[in-house]
């Protein structure tokens, strides 16, 4: 049974995935006396310090921070915007995007994997400077490659939890796209999860879109469609997928 109970930070928690419950997201922990419960990003001592505990059982993290000279520091105010809004719409429309599907595709997925990958997508924003997410203004190259890496630390980050191995390599690949262009670099040997990500990556583009940013308005979901419809032309993302987002957004989204 899955609660929503008050736990100490001190306690050895873990990370058991994410669930929706109308329409709103839950982190899904496990106590060490087994009992499951239920946090929203609101929660921000206990987010915090289990991210520091991922951090402490995964040395790469502190050398891939190292290697971009970024400072050790979790923004669990990122966190706690990102769980209640971005990363919640994301599911919403990774599901939406989903259900548009024909049914014959929507067998090669599995819909809990797919929800949980889109609700813990951008975790590693967590990591990455304030100063970085919040820029008023085009980030530059160096930015653009720090920012760039938030994917492959949501990834290094989870890979201590009790997560799947899919919705990890969902997580891992969410930037990424059908000419494989997208980052972090896919590996010789991939075996990697188009569809998925084609879901969780034009879902998540499509939210940003919808979203005032610091550096721009809100889009208009003709303006985003548009947007989305080049990297259709461009080979980037599957006409199947667009056309699902296209029908979810003409039937519950509102300019």
């Amino acid at each position: 049974m899955l609660l929503n109970t008050p736990v100490k930070e001190s306690e050895n928690i873990s990370l058991e995935g994410a669930v929706q419950i109308n329409h709103s997201s839950f982190f899904v922990y496990k106590d060490n006396n087994g009992k499951t419960f239920l946090k929203t990003g609101r929660d921000e001592k206990i987010h915090k310090s289990l991210v520091q505990k991922m951090i402490d059982l995964n040395p790469h993290i502190a050398r891939l921070l190292k290697r971009y000279h970024i400072k050790p520091l979790i923004d669990t105010k990122t966190l706690r915007e990102l769980t209640n809004g971005h990363m919640n719409d994301t599911c919403n429309i990774a599901i939406g995007v989903y259900s548009m599907l024909p049914v014959e595709i929507q067998s090669k997925l599995n819909k809990t994997i797919l929800k949980e990958a889109s609700m813990l997508h951008d975790l590693g924003k967590v990591l990455i400077p304030s100063k970085i997410l919040n820029k008023p203004a085009k980030l530059n190259v160096k930015e653009r490659k720090i920012m760039n890496i938030h994917s492959t630390l949501g990834y290094e980050l989870l890979k201590t939890q009790n997560l799947s191995d899919d919705t990890l390599t969902l997580i891992r690949y969410h930037h990424q796209n059908l000419k494989h262009t997208g980052y972090p670099v896919l590996p010789k040997d991939n075996t990697f999860a188009d569809l998925g990500v084609q879901i969780i990556s034009i879902a998540d583009k499509y939210s940003a879109l919808r979203e005032a940013r610091v550096y721009r308005r809100r889009l208009t979901r003709t303006e985003a469609l548009l947007i989305l419809y080049r990297e259709v032309r461009e080979g980037k993302i599957m006409p199947s997928v667009y056309n699902a987002l296209f029908k979810y957004a003409e039937m519950n989204d509102i300019d």
